[in-house]
């Protein structure tokens, strides 16, 4: 009888931590969550705050969009990555993935950093004296976590006849020198027997890491949303780099209804607020922008420069980007677009278009009066609009972009 030989055990093949923590960097959140449950080592390294910040500095490359709708006064929100929507304009949301934010019946979107959704919620009592009392939560829809109750405030009316400072807008923001979270306050004061603005603002800034308001100097500008020009949630102030920045009119006095009183250009602003150093600055816009548009222009943030749209005559869309922050000579115009390409040939009040995501090749836009959005092609200048199959989207406010990241809400 032969005896075979035994055969020598392959050597363990052995790789580094820092290799597989490069590796596991650029998966999604929802696999690298599943390999935590590999092994003591893996689920260590996973939740290890340097491997957090890797991952997160990959995620731009992979951007998503959380798409939020109300159903029967309870919200529910399912995220998906941009480049699903620019492969298959005609989409069919994935109801098993669906999270509903069941606990959280009414609430308003604040903003997004670094993968964390802020929401902001409020309940108004009306006697002895009409009281309101803001909080806010953060949300990570890609590990699905919610925090607790945090900002908690109250906020007692006690004039009725000063209308317009009852109400604050919220904006939030990150400082990264202090790994900071950050949302701004503010109000405009508007005197009902006048009708008018009176220029006085209240600005309140609230640190997540103090768990702290305070108050800072007001506005040297108001901000258009709080003149009530524009009262939608892309007009509410957008995030760059550590700064908050709005679209603002100089010496502006008139209520919602008299945007057709804003005769020049010069009148248009950009005023930042460095959320470091809680100090303002104002931008000019560009040059190119030389007639007050038919509707308010937009002020957004593309391929992490800030950016600003408008109408030009009733007949086309036109985008800006501002290259290099807060250098005037950077603006430089990015596209325009025809309306016939977009089959819109009358233009009304309500009409608002943005843009909510662009690459090399394609853009997607969302329209304010309509429940649908459109895939532009910038090559071939060709637009396709998009196809949710079994849902009834509000994309130009119930759209919201954001990365993927593991970062805790705590």
């Amino acid at each position: 009888m032969d005896i075979i030989p035994n055969e020598p055990l392959p050597t363990p093949v052995f790789i580094p931590d820092n290799l597989i923590a490069e590796i596991l960097s650029f998966l999604n959140v929802k696999s690298i969550l599943q390999f935590k449950c590999v092994n003591k080592s893996w689920n260590t390294l996973i939740s290890d705050p340097t491997f957090i910040q890797m991952h997160l500095k990959k995620s731009p490359q992979n951007p998503h969009l959380a798409i939020f709708w109300n159903h029967l006064d309870h919200y529910k929100v399912v995220p998906f990555p941009f480049h699903r929507l620019l492969q298959n304009p005609s989409i069919k949301l994935d109801t098993d993935n669906l999270y509903p934010l069941n606990d959280f019946s009414q609430f308003k979107l604040v903003g997004s950093c670094n993968g964390l959704l802020c929401l902001f919620f409020s309940k108004t009592k009306y006697f002895p004296n009409e009281t309101t009392t803001y909080w806010f939560r953060f949300w990570n829809p890609s590990t699905r976590i919610t925090s607790e109750m945090l900002g908690l405030c109250d906020y007692t009316v006690d004039d009725d006849r000063i209308y317009g400072f009852k109400y604050f807008n919220f904006v939030f923001g990150y400082v990264e020198s202090t790994k900071t979270y950050k949302v701004v306050a503010f109000r405009v004061e508007y005197d009902e027997k006048d009708n008018k603005a009176s220029g006085k603002s209240e600005v309140k800034v609230f640190s997540f890491d103090h768990n702290c308001w305070k108050n800072i100097q007001s506005f040297p500008v108001i901000p258009l949303n709080l003149l009530g020009i524009c009262n939608h949630r892309r007009s509410a102030g957008v995030h760059l780099s550590g700064t908050v920045n709005w679209l603002a009119l100089r010496d502006h006095l008139y209520p919602s209804y008299a945007y057709s009183l804003i005769t020049s250009v010069q009148q248009f602003v950009i005023v930042s607020l460095d959320l470091s150093t809680e100090k303002y600055t104002q931008f000019l816009l560009p040059l190119g922008f030389d007639e007050v548009p038919f509707i308010p222009p937009i002020l957004s943030v593309l391929r992490d420069c800030l950016c600003f749209s408008y109408d030009s005559n009733k007949t086309e869309f036109v985008l800006w980007q501002m290259k290099e922050y807060g250098v005037h000579e950077s603006w430089t115009p990015l596209l325009s677009i025809s309306y016939r390409n977009i089959k819109t040939n009358y233009i009304h009040d309500d009409f608002q278009m943005t843009c909510l995501y662009m690459n090399d090749d394609k853009a997607v836009f969302a329209f304010g009066d309509r429940h649908w959005a459109v895939i532009y092609n910038m090559r071939d200048k060709i637009m396709e609009v998009v196809e949710v199959v079994n849902k009834d989207i509000d994309w130009f406010s119930g759209a919201k972009d954001f990365v993927e990241s593991l970062v805790s809400v705590s």
